[in-house]
């Protein structure tokens, strides 16, 4: 059954900032559009932590029968959808707002330690982070596992015109990029990374995520710009992060891929076709900043001296699996980088189903089909998107064995 959006009233729990996620409003909604009497949650109960759950005033919901247990009585998943007041809004003007949130306390947030870090996100939803509608985290409380300290800023995207592709790949000015290491630097060296938003006129803002590798980097190869990064990431061979690309699979099973046909739109109405968006991007760092990973305050003050106008990437694109990259453009700062709470505790990048592009190109999933678990970090991908229902399946029915891509 699909999600039916209902608005819920709830004193208290939800929401971030209210003029880009509107506390007020209470907009949770369930997929039955039941109405909540908890905060949502998850449980190793409810398909091993899978995706939020709220325990809800009856059985009888708009949409059906709720569901019961004996634990929690009624419930039904929750769902948390655009808010229009602020998605109506122009790119400008939202970019604007979202670099003055950011800008307005400079404090870095801090990393979990190393066993919180593997508790704290198995027992989330990563679902979360694909199906939420917001450029904030839709609700307070919760905490960034990785990626936990960074800086973020202003970027533009300028095309070089000799592509096809075609809708936020054309251009824009309306970026914003944090930086950050997946993991707490160390003497077991770092592991750069990004997130990149594009906010566009009266529709949400399309986003997604890239880096080097999961195990990243020695502290030897002291440039934060040492290595190409990618949408695409190589698998790992680190048990413990071999376990949080297994909880990723929860949410998408290619889980070492996100998608971009989402880029290839510019507006609500104009859908993403075969040839619009390519298959991977990867960005060839073009800047040098020095970081020492066992002084990462050091490190992110070098990238806060990036100047503004600086460029940070040229931009290479591969359009189908197999084939050559080609040089599309490149990603300039437009303001400063800067630490920031707002950006280590609340700024959110969607990540995008790679489902979404195989469904509008099978043909790349066949193309892969031969090394999938290699590709994908797991052998079932395919067009579908994991299911609720999928989410105590394997991989963690044999999380302590030996291989976890199935």
């Amino acid at each position: 059954m699909g999600r039916v959006a209902f608005p819920l009233v709830f004193a208290g729990v939800f929401g971030t900032d209210p003029e880009i996620y509107d506390d007020a409003m209470k907009l949770v909604t369930t997929r039955l559009g039941c109405e909540c009497v908890s905060a949502c949650t998850t449980s190793a109960r409810f398909e091993c932590n899978v995706d939020d759950f709220c325990q809800v005033k009856s059985q009888d919901c708009p949409g059906g029968n709720a569901a019961w247990s004996l634990t929690h009585g009624y419930y039904d998943w929750c769902v948390h959808p655009l808010y229009q007041s602020w998605e109506s809004r122009s790119a400008l003007d939202k970019q604007q707002v979202l670099l003055e949130k950011i800008g307005m306390n400079q404090s870095s947030g801090e990393y979990p330690g190393t066993v919180n870090v593997l508790t704290g996100i198995l027992g989330e939803s990563v679902m979360l982070s694909f199906d939420s509608h917001s450029d904030v985290f839709p609700y307070d409380g919760r905490t960034k596992e990785i990626h936990s300290v960074g800086v973020a800023g202003g970027i533009k995207f300028e095309s070089n015109g000799r592509h096809s592709f075609t809708g936020l790949f054309q251009g824009s000015e309306t970026g914003i990029v944090r930086l950050s290491s997946a993991k707490q630097p160390g003497k077991g060296g770092f592991a750069p990374g990004m997130g990149i938003k594009f906010l566009r006129d009266g529709r949400e803002s399309a986003n997604f995520v890239a880096m080097y590798t999961l195990d990243g980097q020695p502290c030897n190869e002291s440039n934060f710009f040492q290595h190409e990064w990618s949408n695409h990431i190589n698998n790992t061979d680190n048990f413990g992060l071999k376990i949080i690309a297994a909880k990723f699979w929860q949410a998408s099973s290619c889980p070492l891929m996100v998608g971009l046909s989402d880029f290839a739109t510019s507006s609500a109405d104009t859908p993403a076709l075969p040839g619009s968006f390519p298959f991977q991007l990867i960005f060839s760092p073009t800047y040098h900043s020095e970081c020492d990973c066992m002084d990462y305050d050091a490190c992110l003050g070098q990238l806060t001296a990036i100047p503004t106008g600086t460029q940070l990437f040229e931009v290479f694109a591969i359009a189908s699996p197999g084939g050559e990259r080609q040089a599309i453009g490149n990603i300039t700062l437009t303001s400063e980088l800067v630490t920031s709470t707002v950006g280590d505790q609340e700024l959110f990048f969607r990540h995008q189903h790679m489902e979404d592009d195989f469904t509008i190109h099978p043909e790349w999933l066949q193309a892969l089909s031969g090394d999938l678990k290699a590709q994908c970090g797991m052998t079932c991908a395919s067009t579908t998107k994991p299911t609720i229902e999928n989410g105590c399946s394997s991989p963690f029915k044999t999380m302590l064995g030996s291989d976890l891509a199935v």
